[in-house]
């Protein structure tokens, strides 16, 4: 069964309305797996139904309008519009779905809901993550629908129309869709750029490495590129000329990349284990995290240097394969190692540099992993509860005996079902 349906059949509107509504009347149907997002109770007849009657316009109308947000914004909050099916209501009952992008992946959202206008309650709830093209390609079917409809029905040519030929024309000139795609990750709307931002954004692939960014658009403000990229691309360039001895960084490079091959956050867990096993880590790591680092794996540097906001450090290599770390000024230890840790899984996952950010990308989420998993993991938590939950006084105990954040434990228990969290 497929991760991500819209199904949909033309119907009659049960009367007039604006020629475009009348003309995309339908029964919709929108699943994810087997599950009816759709899913609704009549309130009138008592009766439960995995379809809705409404206009397709409004849907295509929001998804052509948001099209570049919906596929690249990774930073955009779950409660954002521009990720929220319901602003394409118009008067008419639609689920309470979220759609929040990464890189390959699509987390969907969607919430019981009531619509009392039309009579109507949502009765499903739930979350899954889905191929992100899979979805991309069912809205894409959706419009294009919509568009043939509005021809076939000779409802005249909206703006939907026009826009959605900008888009593709976009969509097939690769030059065009990368400035697109690198524009939503700033959050800006790439057909109505201000001109500044643009020429900074098409400058970018001229002062960063190509694989950074991704990263570097989903974190920082717009007006705060150009200096942004400049620290960067200046602290990269000193990297390269930096010659820590190459050690071990290679050889675990190597090993870690066999490891992996999962879902961002199981690679992280799991190459967290591997590296942990070579070290003979058991529990928490007490004394000169970077001393016990430098034993296994060879020397490194690490640097203090201004960055953008959003963007808490940089892996980079010097000419030898060892790493040079890059970071923000921190106040509290357990950021500063847990940065550390987040830079140290970008070392060992390739050679190339990355950026540490506090963006949402498949790459933060499998730093993030590593280094909890790394730092405090999870089977020493377990060892450690003896109940099934755990209270704030407990989290703040663990949190201070593996020297990271009580947010890093409430995650490490929760990911990992270790208790249940209580008051």
């Amino acid at each position: 069964m497929p991760d991500f349906q819209i199904q949909f059949e033309w119907e009659t509107s049960p009367r007039d309305r604006a020629p475009e509504l009348d003309a995309t009347w339908a029964r919709l149907e929108i699943r994810a797996g087997s599950e009816a997002i759709t899913k609704v109770e009549v309130q009138r007849t008592q009766s439960v139904r995995e379809g809705i009657y409404v206009p397709l316009f409004p849907i295509a109308e929001w998804a052509v309008a948001n099209w570049w947000f919906l596929w690249e914004e990774w930073r955009a909050p779950e409660s954002d519009p521009r990720h929220s099916l319901l602003e394409a209501r118009e008067g008419f009952p639609l689920p309470n779905l979220t759609l929040r992008p990464t890189e390959t992946r699509m987390e969907l959202r969607w919430k019981w809901s009531t619509a009392l206008a039309s009579g109507l309650i949502f009765l499903s709830d739930g979350s899954r993550v889905v191929d992100k093209i899979a979805v991309k390609e069912e809205f894409r079917r959706l419009v294009d629908a919509v568009v043939q409809r509005l021809a076939d029905r000779g409802a005249g040519e909206p703006d939907l129309v026009e826009e959605w030929r900008a888009i593709q024309e976009a969509e097939r000139d690769p030059e065009q869709l990368e400035f697109c795609r690198q524009a939503a990750r700033l959050g800006c709307n790439p057909f109505a750029i201000e001109r500044g931002v643009a020429d900074e954004l098409e400058r970018l692939g001229r002062v960063l490495p190509d694989a950074m960014i991704g990263d570097f658009c989903n974190a920082v403000d717009p007006h705060e590129m150009a200096k942004g990229a400049a620290e960067i691309a200046a602290f990269l360039r000193e990297s390269s000329n930096s010659a820590p001895a190459a050690g071990r960084w290679a050889e675990m490079r190597d090993r870690l990349w066999s490891v992996g091959k999962d879902v961002p956050w199981r690679d992280g867990y799991r190459e967290a284990r591997e590296l942990r096993r070579e070290m003979r880590a058991e529990g928490p790591f007490n004394g000169d995290l970077t001393g016990r680092l430098a034993e296994t794996l060879g020397s490194f540097e690490v640097r203090e240097i201004a960055v953008p906001s959003r963007v808490d450090g940089i892996a980079a290599s010097g000419e030898t394969a060892a790493p040079v770390f890059g970071f923000a000024p921190r106040e509290r230890e357990e950021q500063r190692r847990f940065t550390l840790c987040r830079a140290l899984a970008d070392a060992l996952v390739s050679g190339q540099p990355w950026l540490v950010t506090r963006g949402r990308s498949e790459h933060q989420q499998r730093n993030r992993a590593f280094a909890a998993e790394f730092l405090a993991p999870a089977e020493s938590i377990r060892e450690r509860i003896t109940a099934d939950s755990v209270g704030e006084e407990d989290i703040e105990d663990l949190a201070h005996e593996f020297r990271v954040s009580d947010l890093v434990i409430r995650h490490q228990i929760q990911n990992h079902n270790l208790a249940w969290l209580g008051a």
